[in-house]
């Protein structure tokens, strides 16, 4: 199955990609960890962290889609997860982890084309870390989530 790229959403694309860029053009970004191998196969970015915030982009590609066209909700929710653990290290000591407790996320809105966004903000600093995170289609809400980071204490025990 070929999906079509229309010369206007391609547009609306690079468009995007531009204010984007344009928006973080003397940011820099430094992870607290290695990039992770996963987001290379998703293709996610990130674009800004700040204390207890993180924004990330998945462009769309049809390797991330369903039967349907549409993309899976898996890699947004891998996008959405991605997000918070951002936010949750952008508090943290550098040599602490934190890991994925439990997460929830509603789906609002399919997404067939374009740029997918993720703004995690942490609600709570601690051993516990609650947060959210919207996720949005060409600025269209499509999926909210929220999740629970847990604090590693004893970070030999992975």
């Amino acid at each position: 199955m070929q999906l079509y790229i229309t010369p206007l959403q391609t547009v609306s694309v690079l468009v995007y990609i531009i204010k984007i860029i344009m928006d973080n053009l003397n940011k820099e970004i430094k992870l607290p960890f290695p990039s992770p191998p996963y987001w290379n196969l998703l293709g996610i970015e990130v674009l800004e962290i700040d204390e207890g915030f993180a924004r990330l982009i998945m462009p769309f590609h049809e390797k991330l889609t369903q039967p349907y066209g549409i993309v899976h909700g898996g890699a947004i929710f891998s996008l959405a997860d991605s997000a918070v653990a951002v936010a949750a290290l952008s508090m943290v000591e550098p040599y602490k982890k934190v890991l994925t407790l439990e997460m929830k996320i509603n789906f609002l809105d399919p997404v067939k084309d374009g740029i997918i966004e993720a703004k995690a903000r942490v609600l709570r600093k601690g051993r516990i870390i609650p947060a959210e995170v919207d996720i949005t289609n060409n600025e269209k809400l499509i999926a909210k989530a929220i999740s629970t980071y847990i604090l590693l204490d004893d970070c030999r025990k992975l």
